[in-house]
């Protein structure tokens, strides 16, 4: 079943790089065409997402590869880098294109309004599919959700361009084609500087947003059978799977396997943790803190 997902998966990222990378070479020549700085900003744009797309396939395909004894926990991490450096190619391409959307500022130019209007209706199309794609899967992986919420965006973004090249045609304002390519170049930077954020705080091992960290513990202080709690470590070890090691102290009949396999399920359906290591304590001092204090 895994692999039939993990097959799937590929598909999808296979299929939305083919349509955007077709798109992409479309909207860069009749940009030029049109002489609109808004296509190909978005163009640019499409092309850094589809950069982030193959980053982000080629990570979980190495994830799956089998490491050297020495990388215990195998190339798993790969993925979190990945969402890194997706992140720094997005913001990257937005320096380029507030650079050329200033630049025509100063040096204004006549726009093809009608081919404008063309093929960005036919981004708006490309890009909705490709968001459609990756809908399902968005809210377990942070990657997924990576690509779900650009290429959503792309999708908006292809429509303002749409709108913009309307009043051009209408009234002539060929000034909003600058406008427009600043306007792309923020809603880039508000939908990635979240993803830009959690790709940080994974690789310098925070609690994952996907764990409610002050749930868990409160569910820990809730549990009459822990005595109390210390050394409680939750980390990514990718995009998506968590891991947990604590050391829980416990009255002497609550020192079992069974109960280690209680807490191991709660950690792991109710807060998405694969990978629990458990140290139970018996409790034979009070000279750790307890929970109720």
């Amino acid at each position: 079943m895994q692999a039939k997902s993990n097959i799937f998966i590929g598909n999808r990222f296979l299929l939305g790089i083919s349509l955007n990378v077709i798109f992409i070479l479309v909207e860069i020549y009749y940009g030029f065409q049109a002489n609109s700085v808004a296509l190909i900003a978005d163009a640019v744009h499409n092309a850094a997402d589809v950069f982030g797309l193959g980053l982000i396939w080629s990570s979980y395909i190495m994830a799956k590869r089998k490491a050297p004894h020495h990388f215990t926990y195998g190339y798993k991490n790969v993925t979190i880098f990945a969402a890194f450096l997706n992140a720094i190619v997005i913001f990257f391409a937005v320096g380029n294109l507030v650079w050329g959307s200033i630049e025509r500022f100063s040096n204004p130019e006549l726009v093809v309004s009608q081919t404008m209007m063309i093929v960005a209706s036919v981004g708006v199309c490309i890009n909705g599919i490709t968001a459609l794609l990756f809908l399902k899967d968005r809210h377990r992986d942070i990657n997924i959700f990576g690509v779900y919420i650009n290429m959503a965006m792309d999708a908006a973004v292809s429509a303002g361009v749409v709108i913009a090249g309307a009043f051009i045609w209408w009234k002539g304002w060929d000034w909003l084609d600058p406008v427009m390519g600043l306007v792309i170049a923020v809603a880039i930077i508000i939908s990635a500087w979240g993803f830009f954020k959690e790709s940080i705080n994974l690789i310098f091992q925070a609690v994952p947003s996907s764990v409610d960290f002050y749930s868990l513990i409160r569910d820990l202080k809730a549990d009459k059978r822990i005595i109390s709690y210390h050394d409680l470590h939750i980390w990514a070890l990718s995009t998506t799977e968590n891991a947990l090691s604590v050391h829980l102290v416990v009255l002497a009949e609550n020192y079992t396997p069974e109960f280690i396999d209680s807490v191991t399920q709660m950690f792991n359906q109710k807060y998405n943790i694969h990978h629990a290591t458990i140290q139970l304590e018996l409790d034979i001092s009070n000279k750790l803190c307890q929970l109720n204090c």
